[in-house]
C-alpha cells in the first residue's frame, strides 16, 4: 500500500513526510509532525486527516484560525488545488494537489502526493562571515527575535522549548537540557536535541558541569574538553567523548534586579567538537538564558497560584461535604433531647458526632480522629459511616469498636481515634463505652460526677478488646459528651479550659452555653484543635414545657 507525502521548506530546507497515519499534526509545538513557527500559529494549530482514499483538514480550536481558499473553516475537505492558510489569511500558505501515477508504474513509487509547500519565518540565523559591523546588527536582530520567541510563549513547557530551541540554534552543540528545582533537587524538566526531538535524561550528562555551574553562581562552560586540564579528568566527560558543555544557573529575581533563589539550570553539550562561540555570542547566551529566568519565575508563580487556588477549591468544596456531614438533623423521642455541635479549627477537621434513633433506644456517638484538616476528615467520615450502619442494624457497642478498630489497624492509614458510643434507653437506663475519649460529664441535681469506665483507642492494637459500662439517669438530668479541643482551649496567657472548668460551669449552663464561655475564654487565640460537644438529655418519658430549658 502506497501512501502520500507531505513536503513543506523551511530554513532548513525542504523536509518530507510520510502521511501514512491516519492525522498528520499541524502547530507550533515540537512534538508536531509538521512544526511552524509563525505566532499566528497555535501550539497545536490544524490536523490533515485521512479518511480512505481522500484528505481533510480538522482546525483544532486554534486561537486564530484555519482558512481554505480564503474561507475559515473548522473542518473541510481538500481538493486539488486548495490554498491551505494557518493563523491569518496572511500566515503560512499550504498548497493541497494530488499528482497522479499511471498503472504500468511500479508499486514502489508514491501514487499519490499531497505536496503542502509553504515557507516557515525561522529564527533569523547569523552568518559568521558578515562584516563585524553587519554581523552585530544580525546578532541584535537574532536577540529580538529570540525575545519574541520567549515571550509568546505562557506556558512553563513553552518557554523551556523555546529556551532549549534558541540556545540550541546559537551554540551549535547537540542536545539540550532544562533542569528545574523541586524540594532541593535538580529534576530534569525538559530535553531536546538538536533536530528538535524530545530527549529523556541520559546517564552521559555532566554531573560534574552541573555542579560548577551551582556552586560558582554563574556560567560554567568549557569549549573543549580535551584541552581543558581538569576536564580531562573527569572520567564521565571522557567516557562519553562530551566536547564542549555550557551550564548555566537560572535564579529569581527580587525587586531591585538582584539574582536570588535558584530556579534551574540551562545544560548544553556536544560530542561532535570543539565549541566555537565568540565573546558576543556567550553574551548573547546569558541574555537569553536571564529573559527566560525571569519569564520562568513568572509562569512558576502563575502555576503556583492557580494550583493553590484549585487546592481553596477543592478544600471549599470537601468543607461543604464536611459540614453536610455535621448537618445531621437530630432525632425527635418523647424521653430525651439530643443536642449537638462541631466547631473545625480548619475548613475540615476530625471530630465528628451522630445520633440514630431505634426502637428502643437512642444511640448517640462522639468521635476524635487523631491529627487535622483533610486527612483526618476522610478517616473521620469513613468511622461515622461504619458507626452509623452498625448502630442501625442493631450491633452491640463493644462489637462496632471492635469493627473499628479492625478496619483502621488492617487498613495501615496511619490513623487513630478516641470515641464514645452510648445507648439511652426509655427508662433512663445508660450503656456507654469510652475508647480512650475524655470522660463523659454526668449532671444531676447534687453535683456533677465523670463516668471514668474506659478501654482503648481504636486504631492502634489489633487484639485490642472493648467492653461497656452502665448508668441510669433520673429525668433532667444530663450527660455531655466533650472532644480535648473543648478542654485544651487556652487564652492569652496560654491556660487551658480545663476539664475543672467545664464540670464547674455544666451544672447551670446548657449546651450552647458552655461553647460561648468557650469562645470568650479563648477570646483571640487561635483554635488548635476542632471542638464538638453533644448533650443527652433525660426527659422521663415526657415533653419538656415551652419555658423550660431543653
Amino acid at each position: 500500500m502506497t501512501f502520500p507525502t507531505l513536503s513543506y521548506t523551511d530554513a532548513d530546507g525542504q523536509h518530507d513526510v510520510l502521511l501514512d497515519r491516519h492525522t498528520t499534526s499541524i502547530g507550533r509545538l515540537p512534538d508536531q509532525d509538521v512544526v511552524l513557527r509563525d505566532q499566528s500559529v497555535s501550539r497545536q494549530h490544524a490536523m490533515i486527516v485521512r479518511e480512505n482514499d481522500s484528505y481533510s483538514v480538522v482546525d483544532r480550536n486554534s486561537s486564530h484560525g484555519t482558512f481554505l481558499n480564503g474561507v475559515r473553516v473548522q473542518r473541510a475537505p481538500l481538493n486539488a488545488g486548495d490554498v491551505l492558510q494557518l493563523g491569518s489569511l496572511e500566515g503560512p500558505q499550504l498548497q493541497f494537489h494530488f499528482e497522479t501515477v499511471s498503472e504500468g508504474e511500479p508499486t514502489s513509487q508514491v501514487s499519490m502526493v499531497s505536496s503542502l509547500r509553504f515557507q516557515v519565518n525561522d529564527f533569523p540565523l547569523i552568518d559568521e562571515k558578515q562584516p563585524p559591523a553587519a554581523r552585530e546588527m544580525e546578532q541584535l536582530n537574532w536577540l529580538l527575535s529570540a525575545a519574541r520567541q520567549l515571550n509568546a510563549g505562557g506556558a512553563i513547557e513553552e518557554i523551556l522549548t523555546t529556551l532549549l530551541q534558541l540556545t540550541l540554534q546559537l551554540t551549535g552543540v547537540e542536545r539540550g537540557f532544562v533542569f528545574l528545582r523541586e524540594g532541593g533537587e535538580m529534576k530534569l524538566a525538559r530535553g531536546l536535541n538538536a533536530e528538535g526531538r524530545i530527549v529523556e535524561q541520559d546517564s552521559t550528562i555532566s554531573r560534574r558541569a552541573i555542579q560548577k555551574a551551582i556552586e560558582s553562581d554563574a556560567k560554567f562552560s568549557i569549549s573543549d574538553t580535551l584541552t581543558d586540564d581538569k576536564a580531562s579528568a573527569w572520567a564521565s566527560v571522557m567516557a562519553n567523548r562530551i566536547r564542549s558543555i555550557y551550564c548555566i544557573p537560572l535564579r529569581k529575581r527580587d525587586a531591585n534586579g538582584q539574582h536570588t533563589e535558584l530556579l534551574g539550570l540551562l545544560y548544553l553539550d556536544s560530542q561532535l567538537g570543539a565549541g566555537n562561540l565568540s565573546e558576543v555570542d556567550h553574551q548573547l547566551l546569558d541574555t537569553i538564558a536571564t529573559e527566560a529566568a525571569a519569564l520562568l519565575q513568572n509562569a512558576l508563580l502563575a502555576e503556583a497560584e492557580y494550583k493553590s487556588r484549585r487546592a481553596r477549591e477543592e478544600l471549599e468544596v470537601a468543607a461543604r461535604i464536611h459540614s453536610g456531614l455535621m448537618s445531621i438533623t437530630m432525632p425527635v423521642i418523647p424521653f430525651a433531647v439530643v443536642k449537638a455541635k462541631s466547631i473545625p479549627c480548619y475548613e475540615i477537621g476530625g471530630d465528628f458526632f451522630d445520633a440514630v434513633a431505634l426502637d428502643d433506644c437512642v444511640c448517640v456517638a462522639i468521635a476524635d480522629v487523631s491529627g487535622k484538616g483533610i486527612p483526618a476528615a476522610i478517616v473521620a467520615a469513613t468511622m461515622q459511616g461504619i458507626i452509623h450502619a452498625q448502630l442501625l442494624s442493631g450491633q452491640s457497642l463493644p462489637e462496632i469498636a471492635a469493627l473499628l478498630n479492625q478496619f483502621l489497624c488492617t487498613r495501615n492509614v496511619g490513623k487513630y481515634a478516641t470515641l464514645v458510643l452510648l445507648k439511652l434507653f426509655p427508662d433512663g437506663s445508660v450503656e456507654y463505652m469510652n475508647c480512650g475519649h475524655i470522660h463523659p460529664l454526668l449532671i444531676q441535681d447534687a453535683g456533677v460526677k465523670w463516668l471514668e469506665e474506659s478501654s482503648l483507642i481504636v486504631g492502634l492494637l489489633p487484639e485490642a478488646s472493648y467492653s461497656s459500662a452502665r448508668c441510669t439517669l433520673q429525668p433532667g438530668e444530663r450527660i455531655l459528651l466533650a472532644t480535648d479541643g473543648l478542654v485544651e482551649a487556652e487564652n492569652s496567657a496560654g491556660d487551658p479550659f480545663g476539664d475543672d472548668r467545664l464540670s464547674e460551669i455544666a451544672l447551670h449552663q446548657d449546651m450552647n452555653q458552655i461553647l460561648d464561655l468557650v469562645a470568650k475564654f479563648q477570646a483571640n487565640n487561635e483554635a488548635q484543635d476542632d471542638c464538638t460537644l453533644v448533650e443527652v438529655r433525660y426527659n422521663g418519658g415526657r415533653v419538656p414545657s415551652a419555658g423550660e430549658a431543653t
